[in-house]
């Protein structure tokens, strides 16, 4: 049976807390420069500004991911920071977005209880799009369609960034963006599992204006900051513990679980510190809100047999010493080595509005010959491809992102390489930062299975 889910990679951007190689030249002193972490809302027992619900305890063995393919297409993320998605529907669950009383995060203080807490309506297809299906949630804000539903106790968690309290002004000011703004901060906060988890799928909604999320998993003793708008720097990178599902837009859709991979997950440890690196853009002409809702659904421990590794090949990390000139047109090439024989699972690629092509291909050890497995072509729609029995990619074509079809498989000694043509047509010179359209990046993400994680800082 085909599944669907967002699955190991988890969007768009995963952890920064990577191993560094050699690849041209690599530079972990900008790691920080390039991405971090993210989560979801629920009302009682939370966090200040960063709430969470969950099944008390793991609840893993209670509900195996078995998901299917979601209806809905992602929401296209444009300048105008418009987010697609379906009205609201009614009649809540009971019980179906509830935080249950023993399953509050450790330190949190409980909020006065906000006037608006998501609930779930009563029929819901967790395989498909939820998005627009929260109940008694309304807000002067555009976006409130973005809200999803909890899933059901002992099905999975919700984490969520945003407003805890909607009647409380100085709350909602810390997440509004005035028009013209452009910001990539960080909030910290604890998931809400008691106990060990094992996921293979997640969905992730955030308001329209998202550009990246960046969730990222570190070792702690339990203290942390909660609603912090400070980054991780490479001081932490390595207390990681790899990363959570983010996105690269505002909407990513649960994903596919093909059969050959039934047996690949990833832990979330009780109580994980998380950072989330929210980059959000308002290129209209009215407040909105950074706020996002993600869902992770649980697996059954005793079928997660492996572990799913990641990709984060970062490319263009010099450009803050020697910055992309106006006029520019080049394309920038960049590669990471392949330790170990596996197969790449999933494949996403990243830059801002001066890129035109990204391509990404593998180097074949044995013929020395290169393979496109991966193009892209519009920044306002960051192709994600997966490789497996189940998913057709479409084929190659000038203008249109593509991608091989079937399973991908990597040996020991190939090479990962990828491109990205830029065009700097604007009057600024283009370092690697957030800015959408006053700067750059050439990053490539992903996830594999059997090999070393794939992780590159290259100039």
């Amino acid at each position: 049976m085909t599944k669907r889910t967002t699955s190991i990679l988890g969007g768009c951007l995963c952890s920064l807390a990577l191993i560094a190689c050699g690849s041209d030249s690599s530079d972990t002193s900008n790691a920080n420069a390039s991405n971090q972490g993210a989560s979801a809302p629920q009302a009682a027992n939370a966090t200040p500004g960063v709430s969470s619900s969950a099944q008390a305890g793991s609840g893993a063995a209670a509900a195996g991911d078995k998901s299917a393919s979601p209806s809905g297409e992602p929401a296209k993320s444009d300048d105008a920071a418009q987010a697609a998605a379906p009205g609201a529907a009614a009649n809540p669950a009971a019980g179906a977005a509830q935080t249950p009383a023993n399953n509050t995060t450790p330190g949190a203080q409980t909020p006065t209880e906000p006037a608006k807490t998501p609930g779930a309506t009563a029929a819901i297809d967790w395989t498909g799009d939820i998005r627009g299906k929260c109940t008694n949630f309304k807000t002067k804000f555009p976006g409130d369609e973005a809200c999803i539903p909890a899933p059901p106790p002992g099905e999975g968690m919700q984490i969520h960034v945003g407003p805890s309290n909607w009647d409380d002004p100085e709350e909602v000011a810390k997440y509004v963006m005035k028009p013209g703004e452009e910001s990539s901060d960080c909030f910290t906060v604890l998931t809400p599992n008691d106990k060990e988890i094992v996921y293979q799928t997640s969905t992730l909604s955030g308001r329209a204006g998202t550009h990246h999320i960046i969730n990222t998993m570190y070792a702690g003793d339990g203290k942390y900051e909660p609603g912090s708008a400070r980054c991780e720097g490479s001081a932490d990178m390595a207390s990681s513990l790899g990363s959570l599902p983010g996105a690269s837009k505002p909407y990513m859709p649960r994903l596919s679980v093909a059969p050959e991979y039934a047996n690949v997950g990833r832990k979330i440890p009780a109580h994980a510190r998380m950072s989330s690196d929210l980059h959000y853009y308002n290129f209209t002409d009215h407040d909105i809100v950074r706020e996002y809702w993600l869902n992770i659904y649980f697996a059954k421990p005793e079928e997660i047999t492996q572990d799913a590794n990641q990709i984060a090949a970062l490319g263009g990390l010099g450009w803050n010493r020697n910055p992309i000139m106006p006029g520019t047109d080049k394309v920038y090439s960049y590669q990471c080595p392949i330790k170990g024989n596996g197969y790449i699972m999933q494949l996403l690629g990243h830059y801002h509005a001066h890129g035109r092509q990204f391509t990404a291909s593998i180097q074949r050890k044995a013929t020395g010959m290169k393979e496109k497995v991966f193009e892209m072509f519009d920044y306002q729609e960051p192709a994600q491809f997966e490789y497996n029995s189940i998913i057709t990619n479409p084929m190659f074509a000038e203008g249109q992102a593509g991608a091989v079809t079937g399973r991908l498989p990597v040996s020991d000694g190939d090479v990962l390489h990828w491109d990205c043509h830029i065009v700097n047509d604007s009057d600024v010179a283009l370092k690697y930062v957030n800015e959408v359209k006053t700067g750059e990046m050439c990053n490539l993400w992903g996830a594999t299975v059997g090999t070393m994680p794939i992780s590159c800082y290259v100039q």
